[in-house]
């Protein structure tokens, strides 16, 4: 048996190690075991934590109770995860005994169960970003990435799958230019990184928000446009061909630009973009998958007029009204507003000090135009989820801002709200790519049993100090961390631990 935590610990100041990604494969058809003892559990639905233990079994949680024995005789189905406790034998057992379930018959064999002591900190689900940009983790700007290779962008995707495990996400959401490359590195245990779903290149009109082409390019003839980041579509065989082309190459959902953007600079924020045809063409495509489209939006009349037609998420959205709020709530929307554009500190963003330059200008004008929002979020409490939207930004920088992030989200709208934003709501919206989910065994987001194991221990709890969670509540003066988060002291994801700091 092995015993992490206040006996004897294996612990690693490096932040993200993959070597027990093949734990399963060591011990032939016996999963891994680890039983988290002492803990308060948040489940990342209900206020308050409990008082529990939580053991793992594989990939999976697969028992939560008050006092779970640190042995015991369990029937497991290598073929389904599935297992149920047994009445132990007369003498008890020392560590698990396993009942296997194979092709080849039935046998039971011992494996050593690692039991991590938490000494009373909080076990949460891993946290879960809704909206980034996993292949433009660089620093500089759009026309910049003209100039960048497929091996530098894969690099450096590389590096931000590590960044964002680090700092406690197990499941990021990627809007714009992620496949299915990245995810299947992840996933076959190659590199260590959060779990990703993809909307592919992102769906733009020519001259809207994803055409990123320099002067004097045509449609088709830009870098981006090539490497299939983005993809400009006009016309509704256009959208359905664009559309199409994403799901074969591993998106899980769609995303189209139905407005303007602040960085971009071919359209205005006011552009109205996507006719009601072509947004019906993604639309359907995306019901043909049994999955949803999602929309880069800022102005309210294109937001309404897309849940009308069927769209499902709602990604900005800043300058929403009243009556489409309403809406929103009705259809059951997501709501992912990158929230921090509208705190007093993105006042002082570098990028934005010089008034005539034409993101600044739309920027402010945004800024203007979205006073009503916070209220009403809190009037009407849409299905909300966590939006960092985070690009062309990387280090210390990068971690500034993700740290303020966390920190501005539960300061608007409280701790456990802010939680849930990052935990339960980000995986039941992962949980609308439906049939083509690549992750469909068990939830994301929540300690349930059944669900799968992507778990933190952090020091305190975060619902009375979101700084457990590595929450900071100044920006651009922050000071600069390294890619390890402290307080964050362990660190699961799919059953593999990839941090564990606790103290002996």
């Amino acid at each position: 048996m092995k015993y992490l935590g206040k006996s004897t610990m294996m612990a690693s100041a490096l932040a993200l190690t993959t070597s027990a990604a093949f734990a399963q494969e060591a011990t032939g058809d016996i999963p891994p075991v680890t039983l988290f003892k002492n803990v308060m559990v948040f489940d990342g639905v209900n206020d308050g934590l409990k008082d529990v233990d939580v053991l793992v079994v594989g990939n999976k949680i697969h028992k939560i109770d008050a006092d779970i024995p640190e042995g015991g005789k369990w029937e497991v189905d290598v073929r389904t995860g599935g297992s149920k406790r047994l009445p132990d034998p007369v003498g008890g057992i020392d560590g698990y005994s396993f009942t296997v379930q194979t092709e080849r018959g039935i046998e039971t064999k011992e494996v050593d169960v690692t039991v991590i002591d938490g000494d009373g900190r909080t076990l949460m689900p891993g946290l879960i970003d809704s909206h980034v940009h996993v292949n433009m983790y660089k620093n500089g700007t759009i026309p910049g990435l003209q100039d960048t290779t497929w091996e530098e962008i894969g690099a450096r995707a590389a590096a931000f799958a590590q960044e964002m495990l680090a700092m406690g996400f197990t499941t990021v959401r990627d809007m714009c230019g992620a496949h299915g490359g990245l995810r299947a590195v992840i996933d076959e245990g190659s590199l260590p990184g959060p779990r990703i779903y993809s909307s592919g290149a992102c769906l733009s009109q020519t001259g809207g928000h994803g055409d990123w082409g320099i002067a004097g390019q045509r449609k088709n003839e830009s870098n981006l446009e090539r490497l299939e980041i983005t993809r400009l579509v006009d016309g509704p065989a256009e959208v359905l061909q664009g559309a199409r082309r994403n799901f074969a190459l591993g998106a899980n959902y769609l995303k189209i630009m139905v407005s303007g953007g602040v960085t971009s600079i071919k359209d205005p924020i006011y552009q109205s973009a996507f006719t009601n045809e072509e947004i019906s063409a993604a639309v359907e495509v995306a019901g043909d998958m049994d999955s949803y489209v999602a929309m880069h939006v800022f102005m309210d009349s294109d937001l309404s007029r897309a849940l009308d037609l069927g769209v499902k998420v709602v990604d900005h959205g800043l300058t929403i009204t009243e009556p489409t709020m309403q809406k929103l709530v009705e259809k059951e929307a997501f709501f992912s507003p990158n929230l921090t554009a509208l705190a007093p500190e993105a006042l002082e963003h570098p990028m934005h000090q010089d008034p005539t330059f034409p993101p600044t200008a739309k920027f402010l004008w945004l800024r203007e135009n979205s006073k009503q929002l916070m209220d009403l979020v809190k009037k009407y409490k849409p299905k909300m989820v966590f939006d960092s939207d985070y690009v062309l930004l990387t280090g210390v920088p990068y971690r500034q801002s993700m740290d303020f992030t966390k920190a501005f989200v539960a300061r608007e709208f409280g701790n456990l709200w802010a939680l849930q934003m990052m935990t339960s709501n980000g995986g039941e919206l992962a949980a609308l790519t439906g049939r083509g989910n690549p992750y469909p065994e068990g939830k994301l987001g929540v300690i349930e049993e059944g669900a799968y194991a992507d778990i933190l221990i952090v020091d305190g709890n975060p619902l009375e100090d979101i700084s457990a969670i590595g929450a900071v509540d100044t920006w651009f003066d922050a000071p600069p961390r390294g890619q390890d988060v402290p307080s964050i002291r362990m660190i699961m994801k799919d059953g593999v631990i990839y941090k564990n700091t606790l103290e002996s």
